[in-house]
This record gives structure tokens, C-alpha cells and sequence, in this order.
């Protein structure tokens, strides 16, 4: 089954959050939560998505 993961610190952040998930859709709300409380990105530019979505990684 293929899975995907991002780690926050692979974009930058000192931050040890990590998130895996079967579909790689799933990934962005969790993380947009998870930058809202943790790094208060309240709103999300099309870059930080673009950034976030090229540090996605798919493990088998």
C-alpha cells in the first residue's frame, strides 16, 4: 500500500510534527491545522502550499 508523509522541519520549521497518510489528499487539512496551532499560519498563500506540496513524500 503506498503511503505518503510530510515532516514540517523539511520545509524549515524546528518542528518535529510528522503526518502520513494512505492518500495524499488527506495530508493538507491536517497540516493546515497543524500550522494554524503550532506556527500561526492562519491563512495559507499559494506558496506555502506549493512549498508544503513539493516536501509531501510518498513511501511504499
Amino acid at each position: 500500500m503506498t503511503r505518503y508523509t510530510y515532516h514540517c522541519r523539511d520545509i524549515g520549521y524546528d518542528c518535529s510534527f510528522e503526518f502520513e497518510a494512505t492518500e495524499k489528499k488527506d495530508l493538507l487539512p491536517r497540516i493546515k491545522i497543524h500550522s494554524k496551532y503550532a506556527h500561526q499560519i492562519f491563512e495559507m498563500s499559494p506558496e506555502m502550499e506549493k512549498k508544503i506540496e513539493a516536501a509531501i513524500r510518498q513511501a511504499d
